[in-house]
């Protein structure tokens, strides 16, 4: 059974950025470091990829253009709090980030970019057209926001993971352990004819994850993120909680108070028991919104804003945090399935994604033979699988 392996391109990017070591006090500010760069992104892809072998057989790398949702809601300011920061060469970024797609597009896989969506869109999309296809998906992020897209048809037949390698985390939909236990066949002939079962391999696949990619298993039900994300909010995208309030202590500092998870946790499931089965079109329904406004300020025991202002808060964050097409424009929807329609049915080539070497063959950062390009000391004696080279950077404040 194979999966699209659907990346969040700008996870992947700056993920690794940070670990990697660099020879001027400004990163990628020289040609040496933006070539460690693009050869750290080709040694962590190849790992993963290495990891799901037989399981995959197409990759899209996701990117972000500038978000339909700063045009459609200014007032929100969405992710206006994100600032670039100072200690990274941005030129160098750029040259870099773009000599690693043209790379990964010269091996088939797909670069996905569309004006007006965010990678999180783009992840959406492509996740749905697979999942109405029968094709299953294996999300790969940071972003816990995506566990929203974590589902399994009724079928069984076709389902959605994440896999957020820094966390060593895979999670799967609901149900997914019990549908993945063989199952005895009634036909012989059958069994034979059809080699591995669907069961098998997804139970295989969670079996390498979970001891080879050494990541705990987690399963998600997707719309309850959905509701506790809209009451929470996201700070790192200066999406405020459906209720908050500040207030200052002794010393004259301003402190902000919101929704926790737990209290996102506590409404939905007081929620659940009023309406049955949670579904997303309930938080388009007026009625089940205020419901759930009101639910929220007996939880919160809220006091300084009121029902409606906390009912806009609601339908505010419906349309920037939820994903699917009730919320996404028209237009931009359309354009994102066309997208997918004319490269969804190219393959990667495998064989070359999976090995550094062989995935930088023929460009500028190896030799003709295989070799390094340019002697440096971070990368002294390293392959495909040592990681020992690398020297944990941690950066404070936002990367945007």
């Amino acid at each position: 059974m194979r999966h699209s392996l659907v990346i969040d391109g700008n996870y992947f990017l700056f993920k690794t950025l940070y670990v990697t070591s660099q020879s001027s006090g400004e990163l990628l500010g020289t040609i040496e470091d933006r070539e460690v760069y693009v050869r750290k992104l080709a040694i962590d892809l190849a790992y993963q990829i290495r990891l799901m072998d037989g399981f995959i057989d197409q990759v899209v790398w996701t990117l972000d253009s500038r978000s339909w949702r700063k045009d459609f809601f200014p007032q929100a300011e969405y992710k206006g709090t994100r600032k670039q920061d100072s200690s990274i060469n941005w030129d160098g970024f750029t040259q870099a980030t773009a000599d690693f797609r043209d790379i990964l597009a010269r091996h088939g896989a797909q670069i996905s970019k569309v004006d007006g969506a965010e990678g999180d869109d783009l992840i959406y999309a492509w996740c749905t057209a697979n999942m109405a296809a029968g094709k299953s998906t294996i999300i790969m992020t940071g972003d816990r926001d995506m566990l929203q897209l974590v589902s399994m048809n009724p079928a069984g037949s076709a389902h959605t993971m994440l896999w957020a390698p820094v966390h060593k985390a895979f999670y799967v939909p609901l149900g997914l352990n019990e549908q993945s236990k063989p199952r005895e066949s009634s036909d012989f002939f059958e069994s034979l004819r059809s080699g591995i079962s669907k069961q098998e391999s997804i139970s295989k696949l969670v079996e390498i994850m979970t001891t080879k990619g050494k990541g705990s298993l987690t399963e998600v039900d997707p719309i309850e993120v959905m509701f506790c994300k809209v009451l929470t909010g996201d700070t790192g995208d200066n999406v405020p909680p459906a209720y908050w309030y500040t207030t200052k202590d002794r010393n004259g500092k301003t402190r902000t108070y919101g929704v926790t998870d737990d209290k996102a946790m506590t409404v939905v499931t007081e929620f659940r028991k009023r309406h049955g089965e949670l579904n997303p079109l309930l938080l388009h329904s007026a009625e089940h919104v205020r419901d759930l406004a009101n639910t929220l300020i007996r939880v919160a025991n809220a006091k300084h804003m009121s029902p409606e202002q906390i009912i806009g808060n609601i339908n505010v964050n419906v349309s920037l945090m939820v994903l699917s097409a009730r919320t996404i424009p028209e237009g931009i929807l359309d354009e994102m399935f066309k997208h997918i329609e004319e490269q969804g049915s190219i393959r990667a080539d495998m064989s070359k994604l999976m090995n550094m070497k062989a995935m930088l063959e023929g460009t500028t950062y190896v030799s003709d033979g295989g070799a390094m390009q340019v002697t440096s000391p971070v990368l002294k004696g390293a392959d495909d699988g040592d990681f020992s080279f690398i020297t944990d950077r941690k950066k404070p404040g936002a990367v945007f």
